[in-house]
């Protein structure tokens, strides 16, 4: 087991169709690599708030990973993050209960995962809020170039976390539902 750490290069849109981002991904030859149904833990020490750090355990049924992650600002290259692969999500869990750092809360989301030229572009649905597209690549003018080519303007960017884009651009505290998942 070793741990991966690195700095995130990231941002986020809303308000898009998902055909038609899906439609265009197509066209300029990015490729579909994967669909996942994420299950996530989310921990976090109340004194860890101010620079949104947090302990995340993600399965996709096959494989779990536990990640920390930390912004001290909202900007396109400030998620720190370590990550690294674990035996089973129930084991991560238990393991982050017993060494005292509360569970703020269970969540779901489905993830469709697109590459092209070293660009990662991420679809992903929650349960509660319109799709959100985030791209991520090894520098920001790689993302820009991402946005570029599906039409987006990096005006409209936005590098806040999910909870944060949850919060305030759909009025939805996720912390208010400490179990939030698809309903079947």
């Amino acid at each position: 087991m070793s741990a991966t750490a690195y700095i995130e290069i990231e941002a986020r849109w809303i308000n898009l169709n998902q055909e038609e981002i899906e439609k265009k991904l197509l066209t300029i030859g990015a490729t579909l690599k994967n669909e996942y149904f994420f299950k996530e833990w989310i921990f976090q020490r109340p004194e860890w708030k101010n620079d949104a750090r947090r302990i995340r355990v993600r399965t996709d049924g096959v494989h779990t990973w536990v990640t920390y992650k930390a912004n001290a600002t909202w900007a396109v290259d400030s998620t720190e993050e370590v990550e690294f692969t674990a035996s089973s999500a129930e084991d991560a869990v238990k393991f982050l209960e017993v060494s005292d750092i509360p569970l703020l809360r269970y969540q779901e989301k489905k993830r469709k995962s697109y590459t092209f030229e070293h660009i990662t572009f991420e679809v992903d649905n929650w349960p509660s809020i319109p799709m959100v597209l985030e791209i991520e690549a090894t520098s920001e003018e790689k993302v820009k170039e991402g946005a570029a080519l599906l039409g987006l303007s990096w005006d409209d960017a936005i590098f806040e976390d999910q909870k944060v884009i949850h919060e305030k651009y759909f009025n939805f505290d996720m912390n208010d539902l400490p179990d939030y998942r698809f309903k079947e």
